[in-house]
């Protein structure tokens, strides 16, 4: 895929010719963010089949990192959250403000179990070694 970019400012460029750049990549973040999710999941799916979570090619070094995400059950965490006067400071599920709460003490991992599902994500990192 070929594209145009520019190095002129924008501020000096045509108001069309910006407009036709910004559109030109668009289209092609959108283009490249596809494939960049299927060679994802092509990687990640060979890490799993090969039980490895590291994999270095000339120069290049993709790590698979696990992190597990807990898919939080409002119907259990709300009255809990509600009884404890928390909700207020959460007012919807939200990954982030139970981790705050949980950092700052409010709350316990302990106290939350059974209140979610733990799923596990992968990310992949790349580095240049």
């Amino acid at each position: 895929m070929e594209f145009d970019i520019s190095e002129q400012d924008p501020e000096e460029m045509d108001l069309a010719d910006v407009a036709l750049e910004y559109d030109e990549l668009v289209s092609a973040i959108s283009v490249l963010e596809r494939r960049r999710e299927e060679l994802r999941t092509h990687i990640l799916n060979t890490f799993s089949e090969k039980g490895i979570d590291v994999l270095r090619v000339g120069n290049v070094e993709l790590r698979q990192k696990r992190v597990d995400w807990k898919l939080w059950r409002i119907s259990k965490l709300k009255p809990y959250l509600q009884k404890r006067e928390l909700w207020e400071m959460v007012e919807s599920v939200d990954r982030k403000n139970l981790s705050k709460l949980i950092d700052r003490g409010f709350l316990t991992e302990e106290e939350l179990e059974g209140m979610y599902d733990v799923e596990p994500r992968y990310s992949l990192h790349v580095k240049r070694v």
